[in-house]
Parts: structure tokens; sequence; C-alpha cells
């Protein structure tokens, strides 16, 4: 059995606009404290860890652990239906073959998907990753950065020192570079063990920083010529988390 009801759809509705950038189909495991999900895109480039908390729910009612199996664009098609002042009822049909969704508060549209079984792919472990450079920062640096870097090039330089974090793309187009230092006011904390750079596919960026609505600020993590990890998180509500792997130019 499982029941739950948002009061604010938007953040579900945005939390699935950007994992579907990324996948097409995914499986969301029901706990007693949340929904989860945990998944790699087809090329295996990045990995995705959602977890919208209980604490988000106006309502939830869970009697223990269950998978549902979704192609995410149809049920983002949904959840686009849902406005701001909308409430959004999610729940298991009797034989656990469907999700019925139910949207609004005076009149209420029903919808029902059905759920697919969708065999496990497997996703690289990101756990064991150990990061040299660690920056919490205004989430609209790396938006205008990699908005910026996109006009020349299709991959972006990360380059971290003591104080300061810079985005860099070159190509025969021209060039762009961008550098926000620890007293700009955009970096809150920075730690960097050494000078640390290394480079990323824009079109996974972009992707990824959709989930910038979730949060004004972000967690970026990454080392030399190694996987980033970017984090977008409300405590106790919602948590958005990718690994993204380096671009090693040869």
């Amino acid at each position: 059995m499982f029941k739950a009801k948002l009061s604010d759809p938007s953040l579900l509705k945005n939390s699935v606009d950007t994992i579907s950038k990324l996948i097409h189909e995914g499986v969301f495991n029901i706990t007693e404290d949340s929904i989860y999900m945990r998944a790699a895109d087809r090329a295996t480039v990045v990995v995705v860890d959602f977890e919208l908390k209980k604490g988000a729910f106006e309502e939830f009612e869970s009697d223990g652990e269950t998978e549902m199996g979704v192609n995410l664009e149809g049920l983002l098609d949904i959840l686009k239906r849902a406005k701001g002042d909308d409430n959004l009822t999610l729940e298991l049909s009797e034989d656990e073959s469907r999700l019925k969704i139910s949207i609004g508060d005076g009149t209420k549209r029903e919808f029902e998907i059905p759920l697919l079984s969708i065999s496990g792919s497997e996703v690289p472990e990101t756990k064991q990753l150990e990061f040299s450079t660690n920056i919490e920062l205004k989430s609209s640096v790396l938006t205008k950065g990699i908005a910026d870097a996109e006009i020349v090039a299709d991959s972006i330089l990360f380059k971290s020192a003591e104080d300061s974090l810079t985005l860099a793309a070159e190509s025969d187009s021209g060039s762009v570079e961008a550098v926000t230092g620890k007293d700009s006011g955009d970096i809150i904390e920075i730690d960097a063990e050494e000078d640390t750079e290394s480079r990323y596919p824009i079109e996974y960026l972009n992707k990824m920083l959709k989930a910038s609505k979730i949060s004004d600020v972000s967690t970026l993590k990454f080392g030399n010529d190694y996987p980033m990890e970017l984090t977008f998180e409300e405590p106790d509500v919602i948590k958005i988390s990718f690994v993204l792997a380096p671009r090693v130019e040869d």
C-alpha cells in the first residue's frame, strides 16, 4: 500500500523533468520514509540519485518497500497538468499494477498509468569516489558559466584553486573564461586540496542544471580528469545528485 499527497507539485514535476532528459524509464523505490531512484543513462556517462523525502509530503503512507517502474516522459506529461496551487496525490492501485495520480482540490482530475516491469540495469558504484575539490556555491555561477561556454565549445574546463573556481572553454570559434573568487559572495565555501582541473560535456551539464530549480545553492565536487558530483538539496525535503564522467582529451 502506498499513498502520498504533495501540496507543492513542482518538487516532483521539476525533478522528473530533469531526470527524464537523461533517463527515459526508471524505477522509483518507495520506502517508509521517501521515494527514491538511482539510475544511469544508457551510455553510462551520468548516474542520477534522487530522493523525495517524507518531509516534502502533506500525507505519506507506505506499509513497506515497493517498486514502481514508470515511463518518465509519460509521467511528466501528467505532472505538467498540475499548477502551483494544486494538490497532487499519488496512489498505487490495489493490485499494484498502476499508479493513480490525482490533481486538484475542488475539481479533481484523475489519471492512471501502467507500471512497467523494468529489469534492473547495473548502475556504477559511486560511493568510493574521492574528490580533491569540494565547493558550495550559488547555482547561478554554473548556469551562467556553462551558457557562456556553450557559445564557443561543446565541453567546459573546470579549474579550482585555493580561493577560486574557473570555468573555461576554447575552440576555433573563440574562447571564454569566468573566474569566481572566494570573496565574490557567490562561493559559500571552497575546499581545494590542490589546483585541480577536469573537462566535462556541456550537453550533459545543461540537462543536470535543470535541477537548479530545486535549490539556489549547489555542491560541486571534482578532481583532476575525474568524475564530477553535482548536488542540489533542500534538507529533509528533496535531494538530487549527479555523478558525471569527465571528457578526457587526447
